[in-house]
């Protein structure tokens, strides 16, 4: 990894295995001195401790060129401070949402995922649309089940006594929620871990096609079901809502039901690979949590903060200055919300773990109009899952002799993590 300006204005890399390369030639209005050979999936170190990784590009200056920000995107300014994320977060008029996710594409089609990839007046409509499907009281309409379902899910991680936490648990946990919320049978969760996985996590562009389809084509049945047989569901929430007088149309159903699947899987499970790992390494601190139960939620927050697991992209509408440096109309611009967790100019010591911390202003669930919707159920999954293991589980750890695998790509998460307990 670059850290230190290249002095060429053509990097050449190396093509990964089947993957199509996007240009990476640098553009004229890019001043050589704030352009890093940097690809976010690559970044060394990051199979061990992606955050960290993560965290040396606040050795570049505060916002860079990268001829590769991320795989198949091409060249990209990539954002590094707290603030100046914030910044470009709530300000959706210059930085746009429109097409970033690339899963409409990847199809040849241009649906968008509703409401992230729409902006201003659009965004608003549909987000007032969508606010009661993550009430409290629809929530808590789910929360028994779901309870019910994360402790068969852990009884049989008991009888086993050890576990590896992300194929046994944090995976298929939030599957568990997803599929209670969309009123689809708890037998579905294989398929849509392994679309899941296909999707954001295929090793070639086939494999993500393939999953992208095969999700698209699963809900676009579910949708035309509950339009003849409505179900106290989130899809039929959905199908049966209307906005400025008129019911959605198919695409814009399609839309949501896409986002709440990529968006509610690999972040609540990402999050909790991050948060077990801290916990089973830091015994200290897991058993301050089993003694005293009352300071989960702010554990939850520090850990929220020093491990958030998304990189958003925002593309410029319009020529613009951002904090000194020149934007045309076309850029794209790379947002990784692990580089504002982990800044030292906005918090102290930014790679400890401190559940005292005061003042914990981060940015972990975005900020500004496109901060995350699911937020509220995001919490409630992540502190159930605490609840469930501190209590159930005894004093775990990290298997002896094994080694904790992590990933920067994509949703930043934990791909191995062994535990055991006496």
């Amino acid at each position: 990894m670059w850290l230190t300006p290249r002095a060429t204005q053509t990097i050449e890399t190396g093509r990964k295995e089947g993957m199509a390369l996007a240009d990476t030639s640098i553009p004229s209005h890019v001043p050589e001195h704030l352009v890093r050979d940097v690809t976010l999936e690559t970044l060394e170190g990051g199979d061990r401790d992606a955050l960290r990784a993560l965290s040396a590009l606040h050795q570049c200056p505060d916002i860079i060129w990268a001829p590769q920000a991320r795989m198949n995107v091409g060249g990209g300014w990539i954002v590094t401070r707290h603030a100046l994320i914030r910044d470009a977060l709530q300000d959706a008029e210059t930085f746009s949402s429109k097409g970033t996710s690339g899963f409409s594409k990847l199809l040849g089609e241009s649906w968008d995922l509703i409401p992230l990839e729409k902006d201003g007046d659009e965004h608003r409509k549909y987000r007032t649309l969508m606010n009661p499907i993550f009430s409290p009281k629809r929530i808590q309409a789910i929360d028994d089940g779901v309870r019910v379902t994360a402790e068969r899910l852990l009884d049989d991680i008991l009888a086993a006594g050890e576990c590896e936490f992300v194929d046994d648990f944090a995976r298929p946990f939030p599957v568990i929620v997803f599929l209670e919320l969309f009123g689809l049978p708890i037998d579905e969760m294989q398929r849509f871990l392994a679309w899941e996985e296909g999707l954001l996590h295929g090793k070639t562009m086939e494999a993500r096609i393939t999953a992208a389809r095969e999700i698209k084509d699963y809900m676009v049945d579910a949708i035309a079901a509950r339009g003849t047989e409505p179900r106290d569901d989130l899809i039929t929430l959905a199908v049966t809502s209307e906005i400025e007088g008129r019911q959605l149309s198919g695409e814009e159903v399609l839309g949501i039901c896409y986002l709440l699947f990529v968006a509610g899987l690999d972040t609540v499970a990402s999050s909790l690979g991050f948060h077990f790992r801290h916990l089973a390494e830091h015994p200290v601190q897991q058993q301050e949590l089993r003694d005293h139960p009352q300071r989960i939620p702010d554990a939850i927050e520090e850990l929220l903060r020093a491990n958030p697991v998304v990189t958003t992209v925002r593309t410029v509408t319009k020529d613009t200055v951002f904090h000194g440096v020149a934007m045309q109309a076309g850029d794209r611009v790379v947002l990784p919300t692990g580089l504002a967790g982990r800044d030292e100019r906005e918090f102290a010591n930014p790679h400890d773990i401190d559940f005292g911390r005061e003042a914990n202003r981060h940015i972990t669930f975005s900020s500004g109009p496109h901060r995350c919707i699911g937020s509220h159920l995001a919490r409630r999954e992540i502190k159930l899952a605490y609840e469930l293991w501190l209590t159930k589980v005894p004093p775990f750890r990290v298997k002896e002799g094994e080694t904790v695998v992590t990933h920067t790509s994509g949703v930043a998460g934990v791909d191995y993590l062994p535990l055991v307990w006496d």
